[in-house]
């Protein structure tokens, strides 16, 4: 999908940055102090006003980024806390390529800033599961409450009551009335619909209610690559990569490589050439 740049209402992103100070007392946010943002926005009134309301909330701007390509050199030097998006930047990715690229490597929370409303993009932001989607012109409190309800909320998950534990070497799913023992080597790869995985084993295919975002934290990262938004393989099924067609064979099926996954799934496989 081809996104081209929206028009701007330049009142209210001048009116954004010219109240922001008013709105708000430095350093007085709503308990979260020293929060690091990295910024990715290629206007530059949207930039600005970023700027100035990331620094009179108290917090740290580490940078701001015009495309893709600026952010990922950024985040080389430094791991922000949260990302604030916009989906129609600059370079040969958009916002939501750029996301989805981020989520191979790094857990970051993704705020969406942006100015497409349409329910299209909205859908295709989903499956990059960002915190919040926010639509330009932003309301700089309603900046504040989706910035510190996502640190909230990933300091919940990341606390040792509710921290997801890794699978072993077995573990067990619901199978109609049944609780069905798998075996973490018989799982060859899991395709994800929406909020329900499908998992195919050498012997059957099952159906569980988690999203594929979930399920990645659970399976070791050393056995199993994303190879599309939609599509997870164990690497060690991987019989046959087809670089012209952009698919690969597992269990003697298709499986669809996803651009923003195609370096991460090369730079796993042992090649010779």
């Amino acid at each position: 999908m081809a996104y081209k740049k929206s028009s701007r209402n330049t009142f209210f992103a001048v009116y954004n940055i010219s109240c922001s100070k008013q709105l708000f007392c430095r350093g007085q946010t709503m308990g979260i102090s020293s929060i690091k943002i990295l910024a990715v926005e290629d206007d530059a009134i949207y930039a600005e006003s970023l700027s100035l309301i990331i620094r009179d909330l108290g917090y740290e701007l580490t940078g701001i980024a015009d495309s893709g390509l600026v952010a990922l050199a950024l985040l080389e030097e430094s791991i922000p806390d949260l990302i604030l998006m916009d989906i129609d930047i600059k370079g040969q990715i958009n916002g939501l390529e750029l996301a989805a690229q981020i989520n191979l490597v790094r857990r970051i929370p993704i705020i969406f800033v942006t100015a497409f409303k349409d329910i299209e993009t909205f859908k295709l932001a989903k499956l990059t599961f960002p915190k919040a989607y926010i639509i330009k012109p932003y309301d700089p409190i309603s900046l504040q409450s989706a910035i510190e309800l996502s640190m909230f909320s990933g300091a919940v998950q990341n606390s040792s009551v509710l921290q997801p534990k890794t699978m072993g070497d077995t573990f067990y799913i619901k199978d109609n009335n049944r609780l069905v023992k798998i075996r973490l080597r018989d799982i060859v790869m899991v395709e994800a619909d929406e909020n329900y995985c499908f998992i195919d084993t050498n012997q059957k295919r099952y159906v569980i209610n988690m999203t594929l975002r979930d399920l990645l934290d659970r399976l070791p990262r050393e056995e199993f690559v994303q190879v599309h938004r939609s599509f997870v393989v164990r690497k060690s099924a991987i019989e046959e990569v087809n670089i012209g067609e952009q698919t690969l064979k597992v269990a003697e099926k298709n499986i669809p490589i996803g651009k923003t996954y195609k370096e991460q799934l090369l730079t796993t496989l042992n090649l010779l050439f």
